[in-house]
């Protein structure tokens, strides 16, 4: 089992690189991400914290960090970004 960050904004900036339906799917996704992207995301964790987005639906959102500082998040996400990789930044 991969382990993982709090949800919470404690501990620095994360990455969102998705979100999917099922806690499950979630996990796959992130262990294929860090997988092909190990160069960025191999020293990260994960977390897929819920979001319930009522009348569309549940997902589980894919978030990697903890990051120290705003500016290796926003240079890691443009390389990801740079990759065909979604990356929202996620602020603590």
């Amino acid at each position: 089992m991969v382990p993982s960050v709090p949800a919470s904004g404690a501990g620095g900036y994360r990455l969102q690189l998705g979100a999917v339906r099922t806690e499950e799917s979630a996990k796959q996704e992130w262990m294929k991400l860090k997988k092909a992207q190990d160069d960025l995301l191999g020293g990260l964790n994960a977390a897929w914290p819920r979001a319930d987005l009522g009348g569309r639906g549940v997902y589980y959102r894919i978030q990697a960090g903890p990051v120290g500082d705003a500016t290796t998040a926003e240079r890691i996400c443009g390389e990801l970004k740079r990759r065909n990789v979604g990356c929202i930044l996620v602020r603590p």
